[in-house]
């Protein structure tokens, strides 16, 4: 997806606008308007913020309308920010582009006090008509906002202290415990969903998030002995926060402990994806994540020289450290507990044993020396932070799926009930129809490492009420395959792997290796539906992936050539 031109956060929303014809389509617009040269804070324009918050809300899953409302929320002016980008009057040519459901909800911003819905007494609203003047400068009224649409602007709100928030010298603001408060009165909201994250605040307060900004502020500042143990207490104090973790993990990688350095990036990275923006902004969420894969890489480069108090400087010295080691396959990291070669020559030693043990078998070899278990944790998996972060316009793709492009399921396994597919790549074949209908679902699995040869699968799957899908293995131990819930019944309905039992959660991903004994089953009276991702084996190298994959196309291209060959030779005249 293409970058806006300005960076920052504004730059990291753009990476779905490609794939979102109507935001694109809002930017231009904010753009035309000038919203790129109007301050809002510091050195940051309105575009910098309208974007950053539109980002927020499409990593807290919300609908897109939602996401699109974010984009415009306060360019009609608000009671805090009095300065007008396009007059309510325009509300018409809004509507145009960002859809009459956004624009009504920015115009419902714009004109709510926010003491009282900061009090959580924003019902009284409701009571109320709203005036408006249309495009010939008469008064009207606007239709009282609905408990939806309140709770809708509750989020918004929520979203936009989370993206503008900042403390002194631009470290962490104060608005994780007021977010909390208002995220309670939310809670049973039919129109929006709160983040998952705020049911870890339930008793985190004001005080306990003065103390943990303090702290981590000093544990940066002072690079003495007790720098681990502060950041240690801001994790545990504020267990939603990536930041400390991330020090955490450049910490034990000064001291050489890469494991427990891996272990640290990992919950960061976990963090970071759930909360969905940084706590500290000085670093973007896009350069945050960097700075994980940075530290989880730690192996391949040296630990910064001395003591480090800024994250920028933490995030250069990284950078500086991977780009002198190299760069590892397509910019992706590698999860921590692999067994891959020491060396290019190596990693083509075991591609060989694997190759040979190929020929006469009746079923494919395993390849050797990959480490063996049922279930990965996905979060050790770039792809699973691009899944989860925009499962709400993948959701939207997926269940838009025309039905025709649905089949059943044809490979041999035992079942009861109905099982149907829609397939993005089909064992090397790219289904067209289906990447063109879904292109935020497409861009993220041919961005982030999925298998596209004939090793692979990359599906959406719809397992119908009371299915059952008998226990069978995999071919192969090359590949994981991860889950991405889409839609999820309440009752019976799960998968084991390798005699475990796991359930799918709605915008949450699932890692596994199909090469174990695995069923799944639906015994409820609703379709389950999950997108199916194939995924390179961690422990291979990336000189393996490479010919591997080369070895996938030049089977497939070898096997259109036969069948060209065969069906030629079966309508020659004489047969």
């Amino acid at each position: 997806m293409a970058e806006l031109e300005t960076g920052g956060d504004s730059g990291t929303a753009r990476r779905t606008l490609d794939a979102d014809p109507a935001a694109a389509a809002i930017v231009d617009y904010l753009r035309d308007h000038r919203a790129a040269e109007l301050p809002h804070g510091g050195d940051r324009t309105l575009l910098d913020h309208l974007c950053g918050t539109f980002a927020i809300v499409g990593r807290w899953r919300q609908p897109l309308w939602l996401q699109h409302a974010a984009l415009i929320h306060s360019i009609y002016g608000t009671d805090a920010y009095h300065q007008q980008l396009i007059s309510a009057a325009a509300a018409g040519d809004v509507a145009s582009i960002a859809g009459a459901r956004a624009e009504r909800l920015a115009y419902i911003v714009s004109v709510t006090p926010r003491g009282p819905l900061f009090a959580g007494t924003y019902k009284w609203m409701s009571e109320l008509p709203l005036r408006a003047t249309d495009a010939d400068g008469e008064a009207v009224d606007r239709p009282a906002p609905t408990r939806d649409e309140l709770d809708a602007v509750l989020l918004l709100h929520m979203a936009n202290l989370a993206e503008q928030s900042r403390g002194p010298g631009g470290g962490p603001g104060a608005w994780l415990a007021k977010s909390r408060d208002l995220a309670e009165v939310i809670a049973d909201s039919d129109a929006v969903t709160v983040p998952a994250f705020f049911a870890q605040l339930a008793a985190f307060s004001a005080d306990d998030e003065a103390r943990a900004r303090q702290m981590y502020l000093q544990a940066i500042h002072d690079p003495g002995g007790a720098r681990a143990d502060r950041f240690a207490l801001v994790a545990s104090v504020c267990p939603v926060v990536a930041e400390p973790c991330v020090w955490l993990s450049h910490l034990a990688q000064v001291r050489g402990d890469g494991d427990l350095s891996r272990q640290w990036a990992a919950q960061a990275r976990e963090r970071l994806v759930e909360l969905g923006t940084p706590w500290d902004p000085r670093l973007t969420y896009p350069e945050w994540l960097t700075l994980i894969d940075a530290l989880d890489r730690s192996d391949q480069g040296a630990p910064p020289a001395g003591p480090v108090t800024h994250p920028r400087a933490l995030l250069h010295a990284m950078a500086s450290g991977l780009t002198a080691a190299g760069p590892g396959r397509r910019g992706q990291h590698r999860p921590p507990g692999r067994i891959a070669p020491a060396d290019a020559a190596a990693g083509r030693s075991r591609l060989l044993r694997y190759i040979e043990r190929l020929g006469g078998l009746p079923s494919p070899a395993r390849y050797p020396d990959l480490i063996s278990r049922p279930w990965h944790r996905p979060q050790d998996f770039p792809i699973v932070a691009y899944l989860e972060s925009n499962f709400a316009a993948i959701r939207e793709e997926v269940i838009a799926l025309d039905q025709a492009r649905f089949q059943r399921e044809s490979e041999r396994i035992p079942r009861t009930g109905n099982w149907d597919v829609a397939f993005f790549y089909e064992r090397g074949r790219r289904h067209d129809d289906v990447c063109a209908a879904c292109p935020v679902t497409t861009r993220g699995i041919e961005a982030h490492g999925a298998v596209l040869t004939a090793a692979g699968l990359i599906y959406a799957s719809r397992m119908g009420a009371c299915t059952h899908i008998e226990a069978h293995r995999g071919p192969t131990n090359v590949r994981l395959r991860c889950h991405l819930a889409i839609t999820v019944p309440d009752g019976d309905c799960a998968i084991r792997v390798g005699g475990q039992t796991r359930r799918w959660e709605e915008g949450r991903c699932l890692v596994f290796d199909d090469s174990f004994m695995h069923e799944a089953w639906n015994a409820t009276d609703n379709d389950r539906i999950v997108l199916i991702v194939d995924l390179w084996h961690p422990g291979l190298s990336d000189d393996e992936v490479t010919l591997l994959e080369a070895l996938d196309t030049h089977t497939y291209r070898q096997a259109e050539r036969l069948n060209r060959y065969w069906s030629t030779n079966a309508g020659a005249p004489g047969r």
